[in-house]
């Protein structure tokens, strides 16, 4: 990733391993792997040659955490690496799917304070989803 990203971020991510499944408006599904996440996003490594999205395109993620606990959240592709990452920022997501998430970068954080000061920070970010 470069730097660019790296000083515009601000939410602590956590290294998590997870599997996860796009889906577009066309229900076009493809598999991917979980790299990173935060509360405001994540950063996966897709599967497929071909790129079959664009930044700013609108999808459902569903980060497949245990055989019944998945984190469901639609997003918008914020950039594309050329390593094939990329990077998505949340847009909408339940109240199950957001106290999992919590949940789950409160036990990586180990830090109530890091945590604490990522959810303020959450409550402070402004409206950067595409039109």
């Amino acid at each position: 990733m470069n730097t660019l990203h790296n000083e515009k971020r601000r939410f602590d991510r956590i290294f998590h391993d997870a599997n996860i499944r796009l889906k577009d408006q066309s229900s076009t599904e493809i598999q991917c792997k979980l790299l990173d996440i935060s509360l405001n996003g994540c950063l996966i490594s897709k599967q497929q040659e071909k790129p079959l999205y664009k930044v700013k395109d609108r999808i459902n993620v569903s980060i497949i955490l245990a055989d019944e606990l998945a984190i469901k959240t639609c997003a918008h592709i914020a950039f594309i690496g050329n390593d094939d990452h990329i990077g998505l920022q949340f847009d909408e997501i339940d109240i199950d799917s957001v106290t999992t998430l919590r949940r789950l970068v409160e036990l990586n954080m180990g830090d109530s304070l890091m945590l604490e000061r990522n959810l303020h920070a959450l409550g402070s970010v402004k409206d950067t989803n595409p039109d």
